[in-house]
C-alpha cells in the first residue's frame, strides 16, 4: 500500500534545476492548474494525500500569479509527489511480479508539441525530470530500459538504488495509481505531465499509457492539456488523451464534454477504469473518472485551491 503522512510530506516549490532560465510572464491574468494522484477501484483511506496536493496546488497557483512557467509547475508539482512516498509514482513506487520497482513518465509543452518520456527505469529518483531531460537535452521523445536509463543519466537525472523505493513488498493484488499535473500560465502555455510506478504484480517490462504521448499525456496551446489515469492498455489503444484534444478541435466540443465521451461514454460503456483531468486554452478546468473515486485538485487565478476524492467539484466554476 502507498504509505506517508501529511505530517512527513514537505513540499517546497523550487524551480528545477534545469528549468531556472525559464521567462516570466504576465501578459495574461487567466491561469490554472489542475493535479491528480490516481484513480481508486475501491473505498481507499486518504493518507494525507488530499492534504498533500492541496499545498501543492497552493504553491503552483501563487507561482503562476507570479509568472512561474507551465513546465516548471507542472514538472515541480509532479516531482513533489515523486518524492513524498504517498503516491504510486517515483519513491512511492509499488514493485513488479518480481519485486522490484520501474516506473514510467512524460512531459509535454503545447507551444511546440515537444515531449519527452522514460519508461521501465529501475534506479530514476524524478522520472518527471528525466523526462523533461530527455525533451530538452536530446533529440528524442523515448528512452526505456536500461540503456535508456544510462542515456538519461548522462544528461543529468539523479540515480537512486533500490533501497530508496519504499513499498518493496510484494502483493498478489493488482494495485495501481499514477500521478500527474496539467497548467496553463500566464503566457497563455499548456504543459502536462504525467508519473508512475504502474500495476502491481505487473509483469518486468511492462509500459501503460504513461510515458505515452496522446495516451497518458497531452498538449497543445491551441486546445489544451491533459493528463491520465487508470488502465494504461485501454488508454493506449484508444489514445484517450489525444482523443479528447481532437473532440476539442474538430468536432469543437468542450473540454467537459470531451473528457466526459471518452471517460464516462467510452470507458464506462467498456467497463474500464480510468481518469483524466484537463485544462483548455481558456483556463477551465475539468476532470472525469470511471471508478469509486479520484485524487484530485485544482486552483485558478478565481478559485483558490480545492481538492476532493469522491464528492466535491469536478471543473472549475464559469469565468466572470
Amino acid at each position: 500500500m502507498i504509505r506517508g503522512s501529511a505530517a512527513a510530506f514537505a513540499f517546497a516549490f523550487a524551480i528545477a534545476p534545469q528549468a531556472q532560465a525559464a521567462d516570466q510572464c504576465d501578459a495574461h491574468k487567466t491561469f490554472a492548474v489542475v493535479a491528480h494522484g490516481g484513480v481508486i477501484s475501491k473505498p481507499t483511506e486518504d493518507a494525507g494525500r488530499l492534504a498533500a496536493m492541496k499545498a501543492a496546488l497552493t504553491k503552483a497557483r501563487a507561482a503562476l500569479a507570479k509568472g512561474a512557467s507551465t513546465l516548471d509547475v507542472v514538472e515541480t508539482i509532479v516531482r513533489t509527489f515523486e518524492d513524498s512516498s504517498m503516491f504510486n509514482a517515483g519513491k512511492g513506487a509499488i514493485v513488479n511480479a518480481a519485486g522490484f520497482v520501474e516506473v514510467d513518465a512524460s512531459i509535454m509543452e503545447g507551444h511546440d508539441l515537444r515531449s519527452g518520456s522514460v519508461a521501465s527505469m529501475t534506479g530514476i529518483k524524478n522520472p518527471v525530470s528525466a523526462a523533461r531531460l530527455v525533451m530538452e537535452k536530446s533529440p528524442h521523445v523515448l528512452m526505456v530500459g536500461d540503456r535508456g536509463e544510462a542515456y538519461v543519466k548522462s544528461l543529468g537525472a539523479a540515480a537512486v538504488t533500490s533501497s530508496y523505493f519504499v513499498n518493496n513488498k510484494k502483493s498478489s493484488a493488482a494495485e495501481h495509481g499514477t500521478v500527474g499535473a496539467v497548467a496553463l500560465d500566464r503566457c497563455g502555455h499548456i504543459a502536462a505531465a504525467t508519473s508512475t510506478g504502474g500495476f502491481g504484480v505487473k509483469v518486468p517490462g511492462r509500459v501503460g499509457d504513461t510515458p505515452i504521448v496522446g495516451a497518458g499525456v497531452y498538449a497543445n496551446d491551441e486546445v489544451g492539456g491533459f493528463s491520465a489515469t487508470g488502465h494504461g492498455e485501454i488508454f493506449i489503444r484508444l489514445s484517450i488523451a489525444k482523443d479528447v484534444a481532437d473532440r476539442m478541435h474538430y468536432a469543437h466540443q468542450s473540454i467537459d464534454e470531451a473528457i466526459y465521451a471518452d471517460i464516462k461514454q467510452k470507458l464506462g460503456a467498456m467497463k474500464e477504469e480510468g481518469a483524466l483531468i484537463g485544462v483548455d486554452r481558456e483556463g477551465h478546468v475539468a476532470t472525469a473518472w470511471s471508478g469509486d473515486g479520484l485524487f484530485r485538485g485544482f486552483a485558478t487565478d478565481e478559485e483558490a485551491a480545492v481538492v476532493a476524492l469522491h464528492e466535491g467539484p469536478t471543473a472549475s466554476k464559469p469565468r466572470h
